[in-house]
This record gives C-alpha cells, structure tokens and sequence, in this order.
C-alpha cells in the first residue's frame, strides 16, 4: 500500500497513539485491510494566478468495511486539504461531494476540532500520519479540515458508490510554488492505523504568479544554507541590514567560485512597486563587502540609500548575487542558479 509503511512506523511512536505492538498491528492490517473511501483520481492545475480560484476534483469510491459491513447511517464524511498558511484557506474554499445516491455541500471544521479515534486534532493527526507533501518549510502548510453537511447511509445494496469531491479555492497573494494535499474519511470513525477507511493523495506542484514578493518554490530543494545570511531575521526593506556571505558554501559540498577572492562586491536589482526595475553593480566602496576572515565577507547596507531612493519610493522585491572586481566570477544562490532573493517580513 502506498502510505503502509509511513502508518506502521507512526504507529510505533509511543509520544502519539497509545503504545501497540508493531509486529501484531502488521498482522492485524493483514488480516482487517480493507478500504471504504479511496480516491481514484484527481484533477489540479499546476499554474495559476494570486488571487484566481481554482478548481480541483477528485473521483473517490466508497466500498464495503469489514471493519463494520452492512448499514451505517448517519455517518458524516470529511475532507482534508493541504495548502499554504497564505491561502486562508478555511475562509476561502468550497467543498462539496456528488454522486448518484449522495449528494453534501461541506463546512470548515471549527480549528483544533478533534478526531473521533485517537483524540487529537485532526489537522494535528494528519500532518503526523502524512506529513506536508515534498514542500521543505511545512511551517507554511496546513491541513485545513471540512465535513459534510449532510450524513450519508452507507448501505451495501449502494455499493461500490463513485463520486467526486469538487474544491473551488482562492489562491493566495504570493509568488510561490507548493504541493497540495487531499484526505478524505469519516468524522465519527477518525483515522484508523488497522484499516485504511481513509485515503491520501498527495496533489502536484502548483505555481502562483502575478502576485507579491520573490518567487518562493517550496517544491524545490531548500535554499542553501549558510551562503548569504541577512540580519536581523525580521525587517523591512526600509531597514538597516547586514549580509554575510560565506563564499566557503556552494554546490555539493563544494567551496563557491569566489573562495579566496581578494574582493567581492554586492550586486543587485530591486523592483519597485510602480513596477520600475534598478540595478545597481558599480563595483565601488558603496558596495564592497568586508573580509571577517575564513571565507567570510559582510556588508551593512541600507537599500534605499545603495539604490538611491527617496523616501516615496517603495520596494517590492530585491534579487542579488555576489561578484569578484571583474564579473568574472558571480556566486548565486546554487539551489535555484538563480539570484538569491531578498524577501522583507514586515512592511
């Protein structure tokens, strides 16, 4: 099974399901595996536009529990969607299920709202069991919960049931490209580690542009660490900042092209929100980095002054990268290849 061996190994971990021995619990998923809701397929779009809605189905069966066959009624199904903090996503999304014999718009689940198996949020639950999809800074996720409306009788003579679970969603204001995630189960049932009565996919990757800040890709690999670092770790554009480069850290483990330089200098391009792009590479005092020592270099800048701004114009996103006297060596930020960006935390 897909997600097997990710459940068995969160079963094991006494710190969050009461304890069980490993060995019997595989036995027993043997012996008990069998499905009630499974999602077939799905449909997502892999590009978009900050602040478009966007349509995502998915065609889900419903069949026959051994847990508890026969005629189940009143149960309340759930939906769980993976998407960026950015998205607001329990405000901004609509839900429903449809098929031949069961038809439910669907609701936000108040926050924190908990499970009916192991007694913890199901946001919480879902993330243990499934984790945030490939994206690098699951900080920026969440599992945003729904349940139906209306219950449904899960009656043998209606099975197999096939549906779809249609999801209207308003993606976020910033430029980013994340993986998007599905769950659907039962509400009264939570999630099972004995049987799967629930299912995951894990959706595509999906890029937003047009919006605001640098192109973020939590997709990809994460940022290099230790490159450039800029200080504080909160600011504004309209701050005073320090950047250190550590020309020690580049590809594979490897040192950067200006290991050993005798100067680097800090080239870059802002955009202002007018739409206006400045560069500024001038190769003199203003943006010459200081050598610390062990590969390391720093420069204290203050961006409005580097770009020469008065104070009514307004930043909206810096890229940058490092340059030797000549430009024949250029340090950027080697997850990307592309320039490092320069992404302001607070206005």
């Amino acid at each position: 099974m897909r997600v097997m061996n990710r459940i068995i190994n969160k079963i094991a971990d006494r710190k969050f399901w009461s304890p069980y021995l490993t060995s019997a619990v595989v036995i027993l998923i043997a012996l008990f595996l069998t499905r009630c809701f499974d999602i077939i397929s799905f449909e997502q779009p892999e590009t978009a536009i900050a602040g478009e809605t966007i349509s995502i189905k998915l065609d889900i069966e419903v069949l026959e529990d051994n847990f508890n066959p026969g005629n189940v009624s009143g149960t309340m199904p759930v939906v769980g969607f993976l998407a960026p903090k950015s998205w607001n996503a329990g405000a901004n999304t609509v839900i429903n299920i449809t098929s031949e014999v069961y038809n439910s718009t669907m609701s936000p689940m108040i926050e924190g709202a908990i499970e009916g198996n192991g007694g913890k949020p199901w946001s919480e639950t879902l993330e243990f069991m499934y984790g945030m999809g490939e994206n690098y800074d699951p900080t920026k996720m969440e599992w945003v919960m729904f349940m139906a409306d209306v219950p449904y009788d899960h009656n043998p003579a209606y099975l197999p049931i096939y549906g779809t679970v249609n999801i209207e969603t308003v993606v976020g204001p910033d430029n980013i490209t994340a993986q998007l995630g599905y769950f659907i189960g039962e509400n009264d049932r939570g999630i099972w580690v004995l049987n799967e009565n629930q299912d995951f996919r894990l959706g595509n990757c999906i890029e937003i542009t047009g919006g605001t800040g640098a192109p973020i890709n939590y997709c990809g690999p994460e940022p290099a660490p230790g490159t450039s670092v800029i200080s504080p770790d909160v600011f504004s554009y309209n701050d005073l900042l320090k950047i250190t480069f550590n020309a020690s850290i580049g590809a594979n483990d490897e040192v950067t092209s200006l290991s050993g330089a005798s100067f680097v200098y800090f080239c870059a391009e802002a955009t202002l929100n007018d739409g206006t792009i400045i560069s500024v590479c001038d190769k003199s005092d203003k943006t010459a980095l200081n050598f610390i020592g062990d590969d390391i270099w720093e420069i204290t800048v203050w961006l409005k002054d580097i770009f020469d701004l008065n104070t009514t114009k307004e930043i909206s996103m810096i890229t940058y990268n490092f340059q030797d006297q000549n430009g024949d060596n250029i340090v950027r930020d080697f997850s990307t290849g592309e320039d490092f960006t320069m992404i302001a935390s607070c206005q």
